[in-house]
């Protein structure tokens, strides 16, 4: 804590020397009263003290949600409370807002006086990205009524201290193409389950949890019970990386490429918990990643386990990296696509992109494409992989959704590529980033599962 003291009765000062000099030398007594007008103030400045922030205020933070996804608005509210017995006639507080978050609406500043046991809410809302944010202690100055009097401390705060922005998945569309592990997805053929899929005749060695025995007691036959196999699919996760996904609806806002590897790490997580075998591909990116083809693009074959997920995560990183180091993406808008080479060229390098993948990846994958679909090659690449068999679903976070011209037309531009996936039968899931992933997932699981 730090304590001062401020000058401000200077004028005081002034009118008392000027009112007893005036009394002495004109010798009216009317004068040498008047003068202790100011003298009192002057000693009621010097007498006045402030207590210690710390001892008499009780600071908590609250934000909600803590949680949240890159771009959705979190409302912050620090609540400040009088324990004292004593009137607070100024109390400033400012919140430090950790370096990286926006202020988007309300202030995190405030000046008020607090009544003994009165308590003030400061409530402002920010929008983070990908990450997490710490903040700081806030700073509170407290002033005596003179004024004179400071006292500055940084209070302990209950509460909460950290903003991270990570949320789990609870599901996700997954066509019945699969591999021999069980997991989330029924199959066509009777095994080992949950959901009843038909009866047989019994044979020696099957288990006795699975004879039916309803019919032993009716007919006196032996049958066995088959259920619907769970098995795992094999799912390689296209992450968008490239250096034209780095655009932003507005400043302050995360950009494509942000929201592209979130939403990659969020789908790959969930999809490896439920024992799906999971692969990823970074385009756009290259580094010495343990692991990992280090490409371009990084790649991860599909498997299982922590180690899988560590270097899903590591790719996803070194995406994400890529959005938040640029200094100038956070500030650059997103406009309409403006190509320089006809969609012959680009069909021409999407497909020798797909055929560099199709190398890479196992021959029965499902792809999940997570892009903003700001160009059109990313449409003609995902188009290339389907024409190669392969089942496709992308997820495009929408960085269009600004209020200018150019967002407006890119919008309707991004809307065309991705009409132009569905038509030639990809699934295709818009989320709008001011709702969360998960309920753009389950609205669109009427146009993704087959």
């Amino acid at each position: 804590m730090r304590r001062g003291r401020v000058s401000r009765w200077h004028s005081g000062v002034v009118a008392s020397l000027v009112l007893v000099a005036a009394g002495a030398l004109l010798g009216l007594q009317s004068l040498l009263v008047a003068s202790i007008v100011p003298i009192t103030y002057l000693g009621y400045a010097a007498l006045s003290s402030t207590p210690d922030p710390e001892a008499v205020l009780t600071v908590e933070r609250d934000c909600t949600p803590q949680q949240p996804l890159p771009g959705e608005r979190v409302e912050v509210t620090l609540t400040v409370e009088n324990d004292s017995s004593r009137t607070l006639p100024d109390v400033r507080i400012v919140d430090r807002v950790p370096d990286g978050l926006e202020v988007v609406e309300g202030t995190a500043k405030r000046a008020v006086p607090l009544r003994a046991s009165d308590r003030t809410e400061l409530t402002y809302t920010v929008r983070p990205q990908r990450g997490t944010y710490t903040f700081d202690e806030p700073w509170i100055r407290l002033r005596s009524l003179s004024a004179t009097a400071v006292a500055t401390a940084s209070p302990s705060v209950a509460g909460d201290a950290d903003l991270e922005c990570t949320i789990s998945l609870d599901g996700f569309p997954i066509d019945r193409q699969t591999i021999a592990l069980a997991g989330a997805v029924a199959s066509d053929s009777g095994g080992p389950g949950f959901e009843f899929h038909s009866t047989r005749e019994y044979r020696h060695g099957d288990p006795l949890s699975r004879i039916d025995w309803r019919r032993y007691a009716r007919t006196g036959d032996l049958g066995t019970v088959q259920y619907r196999k769970q098995e795992a699919a094999k799912i390689v996760v296209i992450v968008d990386g490239r250096a034209v996904t780095t655009v932003a609806p507005e400043p302050g806002r995360p950009d494509g490429t942000t929201l592209t590897a979130y939403t990659g790490i969020v789908t790959s997580s969930a999809l490896v918990e439920v024992g799906h075998s999971v692969g990823m591909v970074g385009l756009g990116i290259e580094g010495e990643i343990p692991g990992v083809y280090t490409g371009p693009p990084a790649y991860v074959e599909p498997g299982a386990g922590v180690d899988v997920g560590g270097r899903i995560a590591r790719v996803c990183d070194a995406i994400a990296a890529r959005g938040s180091d640029d200094s100038s993406s956070s500030e650059r808008p997103v406009r309409p696509s403006q190509h320089t080479h006809d969609r012959s060229a680009l069909r021409s390098d999407s497909g020798k992109a797909a055929a560099h993948l199709e190398t890479l990846l196992p021959a029965d994958a499902q792809l999940v494409v997570c892009t903003p679909a700001v160009d059109d090659a990313i449409v003609d690449l995902t188009l290339a992989l389907r024409r190669r068999g392969f089942h496709t679903t992308t997820i495009s976070p929408d960085v269009t959704d600004g209020d200018d011209v150019g967002a407006r037309l890119a919008g309707i531009e991004r809307q065309a590529r991705l009409e132009r996936l569905r038509r030639l039968e990809v699934s295709v899931v818009d989320w709008n980033t001011s709702n969360p992933l998960v309920t753009a997932l389950s609205q669109g699981l009427g146009e993704v599962v087959r």
